[in-house]
């Protein structure tokens, strides 16, 4: 059986091989790609398994699938992002797999706090969404404004009994 350890371990010696050259930058890069494609692309998937568990246990109110695939598309990008980050990193594998996928399960607040803070760095304000005012709860229209005074009821023409 493969564990993650085992192709982490193939990935660093075939890194090791590639690193005696000259150009060493280039070429942990390089070593980095071929641990992707030896089986680092796992990464993406347990990014995309934690962003499900999150999502299951979400009780948004504009859940839908859409936002869903966006999310977890998301989360496997971030999960890939944080592989080459910690590529190079001095530290276990399960350690370097936990944070890959919290960096997967956390990619919606991360969107959110990089382009908060590409915003704010251009001087871009925010635009508040406009509103088209209270909601109703019971969703009927809203009812005609009452007459100002109302006239006192004219006497009727009957002829009382």
């Amino acid at each position: 059986m493969v564990t993650l350890d085992v192709i982490f371990a193939d990935a660093a010696v075939e890194a090791v091989k590639v690193v005696k050259d000259p150009n060493a930058v280039t070429n942990n890069f390089q070593g980095a790609i071929l641990a992707f494609k030896k089986g680092g692309w796992i990464v993406s998937l347990i990014g995309a398994a934690a962003m499900v568990g999150r999502l299951l246990i979400d009780d948004a109110a504009d859940a839908n699938w859409r936002r869903s695939a966006k999310h977890i598309l998301a989360a496997a990008l971030f999960a890939i992002i944080a592989f080459f980050v910690t590529y190079q990193w001095e530290m276990s594998a399960i350690n370097k797999a936990i944070i890959q996928g919290l960096t997967g399960a956390l990619a919606p607040e991360l969107v959110d706090w990089i382009s908060a803070n590409i915003k704010s760095k251009l001087g871009i304000k925010e635009r508040k969404p406009k509103g088209r005012g209270r909601k109703r709860s019971s969703g009927r229209k809203r009812s005609k404004p009452k007459a100002p005074a109302a006239a006192p009821p004219k006497p009727s023409r009957r002829k009382p009994r």
